[in-house]
């Protein structure tokens, strides 16, 4: 049986524990460096190289992560940079990964079941590069695994060609490097997109690398793609695919997969976050601070199967929690995955992580394969913490790329969105259902949603016009003259 869900896919170390957690960063950092230049190969992380992020894509199942001291920020060495309009270069995430868990026979009575990609109490992992749907090896150095489990670009220039391939209308991984040129077009989605491979450990290898690893996996495979775009509306965001492959010889009860995300705004201790749900987009959170200064970090959900007493697009939780709340047992875990939970204040302040589940009744049974896919944006805040302005604006962003996602637009949208020019003006902005323009002379005013479509047309022969909007979808669209004049408005009811 195949079934896809589709999906648009912690805590205070107390001071006996802080010591050893650095130790194994410590290694893990400098062994990068004295390992073989197969291990160097097999086990590491790039960045992208078009577009306002700087995104590290590890090819052990953990995303965003930065430990290198020359990435440092403001003193703090983490990843996921976003370089906002005004040139500074600000970090808002830390890491992301996905949790999975599940029940499944063990002694004879179903037992709970948790793994993660990322784990933010002791930035750990129970992934490491590979497949096993291919070779099923816990680690592979020869130059064929080499070639296969590196972390790819498609703008790479050298070196194997991108392996995701478009065969029968589906992205396809070609698993022998020689045949990939030959296997189709690339299936790419951004102006630059990066793939890699990370499955959980195998059952009879317990460490690697020196690290402990899952000694009792639930044999799953991931294969994550990220996209990037130079182009205005896209360029703020980073879109994330994962191809999950359940590779166990167990049935999994009540399987349920999450996103989890380490948003540090710059600065851990002053995390704010909002979330929402059901609300013109099926999930969203946000991440800020009490600066001003400090930019927006947007979560979305772009996809999720409906089921039984899910709300909307099947996301049963989504949780705010700070580190110290963090569960640390198999059975904790599947319970803090599974718990039902809609946290959407911002009252509370600390070092946050936010979790995006969707839980299922649907037994996983042996070579399902589902997907989780979600993105990212970043935006320049208006003021501190989160003002209304901030939020309606994030909420518009959302709901334009959903949007276009669900109508498989994302390839349509405007190629260069324009920006504003003297002589328009438009308040208030975000608008509701009267938009006032105002115009240096008589022209001809179109509005257009993002993907270029004409929305409202007038001939205008006055300079002040107010222009009632409210037979318009909430969204983003853009006001143009034929004088070549523009303005970006977003419009919420």
């Amino acid at each position: 049986m195949k079934y896809e869900m589709k999906f648009w896919s912690g805590t205070w170390v107390n001071p006996s524990k802080v010591l050893p957690a650095l130790v194994i960063l410590f290694i893990f950092h400098t062994s990068y460096f004295i390992f073989s230049a197969r291990a160097q190969d097999l086990f590491m992380r790039r960045t992208n190289s078009v577009g306002p992020w700087i995104v590290n894509v590890n090819n052990n199942g953990v995303l965003f992560n930065q430990t290198d001291s020359d990435r440092a920020f403001n003193g703090a060495g983490v990843g996921g940079f976003w370089n906002n309009p005004s040139g500074k270069f600000d970090s808002v995430v830390f890491a992301a990964g996905l949790w999975f868990g599940g029940l499944r026979h063990r002694a004879g009575v179903l037992a709970p079941h948790a793994e993660y990609t990322y784990e933010p109490n002791g930035a750990s992992w129970m992934f490491v590069p590979g497949s096993i749907v291919y070779d099923g090896l816990p680690i592979d150095e020869s130059q064929p695994a080499r070639d296969k489990y590196r972390v790819y670009r498609s703008t790479d220039l050298a070196g194997p060609a991108w392996p995701i391939r478009n065969i029968g209308g589906r992205a396809c991984y070609i698993d022998n490097p020689l045949a990939r040129a030959s296997a189709g077009p690339p299936a790419t989605t951004g102006d630059e997109d990066m793939f890699v491979l990370s499955k959980d450990s195998d059952p009879n290898d317990t460490t690697v690398f020196g690290f402990s690893r899952n000694v009792d996996p639930l044999d799953i495979e991931i294969r994550a793609q990220l996209s990037f775009w130079n182009r205005t509306f896209l360029k703020d965001a980073v879109l994330i695919h994962n191809e999950i492959i359940y590779s166990g010889s167990d049935t999994l009860f009540d399987p349920v997969i999450a996103l989890v995300v380490d948003g540090d705004i710059n600065y851990p201790n002053d995390d704010r976050t909002k979330g929402i749900m059901n609300e013109a987009c099926e999930v969203v959170t946000f991440f800020t601070n009490q600066y001003a200064s400090d930019p927006l970090l947007g979560i979305t959900v772009l996809a999720a199967p409906h089921g039984t007493n899910r709300p909307g697009t099947g996301i049963t939780s989504l949780r705010y929690w700070d580190r110290t709340e963090d569960p640390l047992s198999d059975s904790e875990r599947y319970q803090f995955l599974i718990e039902p939970k809609h946290d959407e204040k911002i009252d509370s302040v600390g070092d946050a992580r936010v979790l995006i589940a969707s839980l299922s009744h649907q037994p996983l049974l042996p070579d399902d394969t589902v997907y989780f896919d979600y993105a990212m944006y970043a935006m320049p805040a208006t003021g501190p913490a989160l003002s209304r302005q901030d939020s309606v604006a994030m909420l518009g962003y959302a709901q334009s790329l959903t949007n276009a996602y669900h109508s498989g637009q994302l390839h349509a949208l405007v190629p260069s969105a324009p920006q504003a020019i003297t002589g328009l003006a438009i308040f208030p902005n975000p608008a509701s259902n009267i938009l006032h323009i105002s115009l240096p002379g008589a022209a001809t005013l179109r509005v257009e949603d993002v993907l270029g479509r004409e929305v409202i047309a007038r001939n205008i022969g006055e300079t002040e016009i107010d222009l009632n909007l409210s037979t318009l979808v909430d969204g983003l669209y853009f006001v143009t003259t034929g004088e070549g004049q523009c303005a970006k408005v977003q419009v919420i009811h």
